[in-house]
């Protein structure tokens, strides 16, 4: 999967490119039908498929105070678009200024400036242009004018609502991960970089890899059965989860990870945590002896549920 930053990188492509457009964030139920559609679409006209997104998430420069907590970050987002076997992603950095352009003039320069473009797979909600003045509608109406289709899927729904990026959010953050992953596909993931700890877990007798997440979005603290993707490789994994005050950056979560049957040197690797189901609440203990005996018991807990 090719990832770009300006358009001009498609102008000399002659196969067909059909640009799927969004935000993205978590790609979603929602989001993996646009993805579908894109590529049936492409298929049928011997084309490629292209995610068209943005860096930074819009509202991050339009209004930050009201920017969403990213469900994933870049890096992670694009493993996921990788996952879903798109030929290429534009990743364009979201400005003021690119902010400012009108909807016709959006669509006029990446018509322009993309030859081979045939069709847009949207959201049946998706706007673009300044003031998100662009619609659908007016997409089509574009569409027609300039020589390549529009389809605009609509919204998928899980119980009774539509699924969204704000709903995932909300079930992450107050512990339902069976809704999250109802609303994902998959189950809820956290994408980071290992790095340094204080090693107390290797002295106790088992060794953890800390993850500094890349992504805003957490679940509660306590202990998890979990996934862990290492280089396209498996790991069942206890995943500790605490909200520690640092008098420096207020709350820091801390995520720390346990592989059950590895003891891999992960320091500065990136690694996807896949939260299946908590075992238990956070807790404190007396001493090191107690807090040992609890983590071998949640060790063998996690074994059952998750082991083949």
């Amino acid at each position: 999967m090719r990832t770009i930053t300006r358009l001009e990188e498609l102008s000399g492509e002659t196969k067909p490119i059909v640009f799927a457009a969004g935000a993205f964030d978590g790609i979603h139920r929602g989001h993996q039908t646009v993805l579908a559609r894109a590529r049936d679409v492409a298929e049928s006209m011997g084309g490629q498929v292209w995610v068209l997104t943005f860096e930074p998430h819009p509202l991050k420069v339009l209004a930050p105070e009201k920017a969403p907590a990213l469900l994933t970050s870049t890096p992670h987002r694009l493993q996921l678009l990788r996952m879903q076997k798109v030929d290429g992603v534009a990743l364009l950095p979201f400005t003021r200024t690119f902010a400012s352009q009108e909807p016709e003039g959006f669509i006029e320069h990446i018509h322009a400036t993309v030859p081979a473009l045939r069709a847009f797979v949207v959201g049946s909600n998706w706007t673009f242009g300044r003031a998100a003045r662009g619609e659908v509608a007016l997409l089509q109406k574009l569409g027609a004018q300039l020589g390549f289709e529009v389809h605009a899927m609509p919204g998928v729904k899980w119980e009774g609502a539509l699924i969204s990026s704000t709903r995932i959010r909300r079930a992450v953050v107050n512990g339902e991960l069976d809704a999250a992953e109802a609303m994902l596909g998959r189950p809820f993931s956290i994408y980071g970089t290992v790095v340094h700890g204080t090693k107390l877990g290797r002295k106790l007798g088992f060794p953890t890899a800390n993850i500094d997440p890349h992504n805003e979005v957490r679940p509660p603290p306590g202990i998890y059965a979990s996934l862990a993707l290492v280089d396209d490789r498996e790991y069942i994994a206890a995943a500790f989860l605490t909200a520690t005050p640092d008098p420096r950056k207020g709350p820091l979560d801390v995520v720390e990870v346990h592989l059950l049957d590895a003891d891999l040197d992960l320091y500065d690797q990136d690694v996807n945590l896949r939260f299946i189901r908590k075992i238990r609440d956070e807790e404190k203990f007396e001493d090191l002896d107690s807090l040992k005996r609890h983590i071998a018991a949640d060790v063998a807990a996690i074994r059952q549920l998750l082991a083949p």
